[in-house]
Formats: C-alpha cells, sequence, structure tokens
C-alpha cells in the first residue's frame, strides 16, 4: 500500500526538523518549499498524505488543497499554520482537508495523526479493492464471511432454488443480487419483492398481475413480478409470510413456469430462477402448519445462512471506512474518524440489528459530528452499557457438586443461555452450539425429566 507523505513547508528550519523525525520514524518523505515544487510532485508521485503550510511564498495551501484533491482525491490532506484562528481551522475542514495543526506542534501529536491516517488510508484502499472485485457489495475479510460467500457462489452457479437464511439485517438482498449476478440468469431481470410489507389481497396482485375488470379498481391489465421475473430472477423477502393460499398458487407456478393472472383465462411464461430468503425458523413454521410442506421443500433445496455481524467482528472497521467515505459523501460534510478504543467497543457489541443496525449508527454520527474523532462517549448509551468487562461471560458453574454432575449442571446453563441469545430458536441455537437439534432437545428433555 502507497504510504508515501508529500511535506510543503517553506521554513526551511521547520521542514528539516518535521522531515527528519518522520523519516526517523520510517515514513518515506518528499519535501517541497513552494506551490510550484509541491504541484510538481502531486503530478508525477502518488501520496496518501500531504502536510499543506498555509502560507507559501508564491501562493496559499488552500490553493493547493484544491489542486490536491483535482489530482489525487484519495490523499488526505493535513494543513499547517503559525497564525492558527478558528475561521482557517473551519476552512480547512470545509475546502476538503482530513485534519488541521497549529504550529508549533509536538512530534508525538504529528505521528498520532499520521498513524490514524495512514489506517483509515488502508482500509479506505482495502474497501475500494474489495468493492471492485467483488460486485456483491458484501464487504469483509472474515472466514466467516467469506466461507459463506464461497458457499453462495457455488450455489449460484446452477439453476437450484436458493433459500437465504439469517437474521434482519445480516444482508440477505445483498446476498441475493450475488446469486444474480454470478447465476446462469444475470443478463435477465433481477424482480424482487417483500412478501411481508403487503397485505393478503395486495400481495396476491402483486405476485400474479391481473386483468382489466378483475377486481374494482382493476382500471388496466398488469403484469405480477412472477411474470416481470420471466428469464431472470426472482427474490422473494420474507418468505415466511406468504399465506397458505398462495403457497398452493405459487408452488403450482414453480411447477409449471406459468402463471395466470387473476381474472385471466390464459396463461403467461414464469420461467425464472427462484431466490427466497426469511429472517424466521421455516423448520418451526412447517411444524406448527404455517407453512406447506409441500411448498416448505420446495423452497429448501440449498439453504445458506447470512452470518450475523457479531459472527464477524473483525469486518467492523472495515464495514465503518465503506459507511463513512459513502455517507460523508451523500451528506456532503467531513468524514468521521473512530478513535482505536471505540473500534475495540464497537467490535465487542453485539449488534442485534447486525449490519443494518451499524449502518444507521455510522450514519446518525456523521450527520451529527462530522469531522470528528468519534470516542466511546459519543455512541449511544445503550452500545456503551451493553459492553461491560466479561459481558459475554457467564459464569454459571456450581462447586457444590461432583465433577460429572458440575459438568453437566455447566453444560446444561451453557444451552439455556444460547437458546436465550437465539431468541429461544433451538434451531439457531443448535446450530451455533454445533449439535443437532435432536441432542439439543434430547438435553433440554433430560432436564425436564430430573426436575
Amino acid at each position: 500500500m502507497n504510504k508515501r507523505i508529500l511535506l510543503v513547508e517553506d521554513d526551511e528550519l521547520h521542514r528539516t526538523m518535521v522531515a527528519g523525525a518522520l523519516m526517523k520514524n520510517g515514513h518515506d518523505i518528499r519535501c517541497a518549499e513552494n506551490l510550484r515544487e509541491a504541484i510538481d510532485f502531486i503530478g508525477s508521485e502518488d501520496f496518501a498524505v500531504a502536510l499543506l503550510d498555509i502560507r507559501l511564498p508564491d501562493g496559499d495551501g488552500f490553493e493547493l488543497l484544491a489542486q490536491l484533491r483535482d489530482m489525487q482525491p484519495d490523499c488526505h490532506a493535513v494543513m499547517m499554520t503559525g497564525e492558527a484562528s478558528i475561521e482557517s481551522a473551519v476552512r480547512a475542514m470545509k475546502d476538503g482537508a482530513f485534519d488541521y495543526l497549529a504550529k508549533p506542534f509536538r512530534t508525538e501529536l504529528l505521528l498520532m495523526k499520521l498513524a490514524r491516517i495512514l489506517a483509515w488510508h488502508e482500509l479506505t484502499e482495502e474497501n475500494r479493492m474489495l468493492r471492485g472485485g467483488m460486485t456483491h457489495g458484501m464487504i469483509g475479510t472474515s472466514r466467516a464471511l467469506k466461507n459463506f460467500l464461497d458457499s453462495l457462489k457455488g450455489a449460484a452457479e446452477s439453476e437450484a432454488t436458493i433459500l437465504l437464511l439469517g437474521e434482519t439485517g445480516t444482508g440477505k438482498e445483498l446476498a441475493a443480487d450475488a446469486v444474480h449476478k454470478y447465476g446462469f440468469r444475470q443478463d435477465g431481470p433481477l424482480v424482487k419483492v417483500n412478501c411481508g410489507a403487503l397485505p393478503e389481497s395486495l400481495l396476491e396482485v402483486e405476485l400474479f398481475g391481473c386483468v382489466k375488470g378483475a377486481y374494482t379498481g382493476a382500471d388496466r391489465a398488469r403484469a405480477g413480478v412472477l411474470e416481470q421475473a420471466h428469464g431472470g430472477t426472482l427474490f422473494l423477502d420474507e418468505i415466511g409470510e406468504i399465506p397458505q393460499t398462495m403457497q398452493v398458487k405459487l408452488l403450482r407456478a414453480l411447477q409449471s413456469r406459468e402463471v395466470t393472472r387473476i381474472g385471466a383465462e390464459k396463461t403467461s411464461p414464469a420461467d425464472f430462477r427462484l431466490v427466497a430468503a426469511t429472517h424466521q425458523d421455516l423448520d418451526e413454521l412447517r411444524q406448527s402448519g404455517q407453512i406447506r410442506e409441500d411448498f416448505f421443500f420446495r423452497l429448501n433445496v440449498i439453504s445458506l445462512t447470512v452470518p450475523p455481524l457479531r459472527a464477524r467482528r473483525t469486518d467492523i472497521p472495515l464495514l465503518i471506512s465503506h459507511f463513512v467515505e459513502r455517507l460523508a459523501t451523500r451528506h456532503r460534510k467531513a468524514p468521521i474518524q473512530f478513535s482505536q478504543e471505540t473500534l475495540e467497543l464497537l467490535q465487542s457489541y453485539n449488534f442485534p440489528g447486525n449490519v443494518r443496525e451499524l449502518e444507521n449508527l455510522v450514519e446518525r454520527l456523521q450527520v451529527m459530528l462530522p469531522g470528528e474523532l468519534i470516542q466511546p462517549r459519543h455512541l449511544p448509551e445503550s452500545v456503551r452499557q451493553a459492553v461491560q468487562p466479561n459481558s459475554s461471560r457467564t459464569q454459571c458453574f456450581r462447586t457444590d457438586l461432583p465433577l460429572r454432575e458440575a459438568v453437566k449442571d455447566f453444560e446444561l446453563q451453557f444451552i439455556k443461555q444460547v437458546l436465550a441469545e437465539e431468541g429461544d430458536s433451538r434451531t439457531k441455537a443448535a446450530e451455533r452450539l454445533g449439535i443437532s437439534r435432536k441432542t439439543l432437545w434430547d438435553k433440554l428433555s433430560d432436564d425436564v425429566s430430573e426436575t
């Protein structure tokens, strides 16, 4: 990664001192004493950081900052001046500077700012590289995400129906985008509908379409999403919300690859690749009768679980970098930065709302605290309270029992804790514990029989 630094300073003594301190700490430095030399460097070499003096003999640092943003938009500028004022600091940040230093400044302060800027630069470059190489939009390098994406890509390169499982906010829609991108029908349409967002009467029209006059208010013929997806991919989100009567009609359309609009006598072609998603436990819905068995088995050809954010904590800094870069541009505000302590705190938080919750948090901070270094005190109280020392550890062992009974008691309490954290979903708890649902059921049944 490029870590070259441009130092633009007309004061020879100060330039020599700063350059010497930076080189001593292993930085690759280029020095310019005026605007003309600095522009020559910018035109011939790439820089990660530029330290710009505001007052130069042949111009000013703001003019240089504007040219730097045009020629090297990825370079982070730090403005330096011996005449510090609130006005110049505000102007520097408004014009796109990453930070501001008032001379004279301590070498330790400069090195600390550089370390933070270079870490941010590295995250930004890695983020850009990932987006360029993987167009699915799911950003991260964790093993959990990599394993999921490998499985997803393998499944996508087929015609099989894919069922995406996972908690709310994990990115199931992005996974559906990836299935379409890597599938054989990528040149066809990708049609999406959230089955849980529509009442039953509207959902039927949305799925199957209608002819003119089919019901009161049907003033025109309309193709449903099954027809619209012909030759491409249909993504049905919250598939568990589809009523049983419509499950029968949808199952028939999946099998025959054609659909009958409401009020129509003729069928229309509906040959598409189905991707369904839900945050619910479909097996439990099947057992309760909410999902028909034939519909369940038609959906459950290849099921993949999108990992929750707590299973890919190492991706959090990279996701934050991605969100800040995008949101700062959207809201036209100076990008925020996160202290190491804040990043570590966020990596300890469980994020029940997953990636969506993280994105909302970053957007709130970006809008309310533009250009700030985000410290733990800036985070919502609910996040800070949830992350206490040893908060993820539960002391649930007893010392008043023989070893064998104590181990059994610990195991039971551990299982109950995981079950509670998974919202009492035995399927999710068993998957997290690495045991079958039958084994989990047996262990819980043993507890009931002993009481």
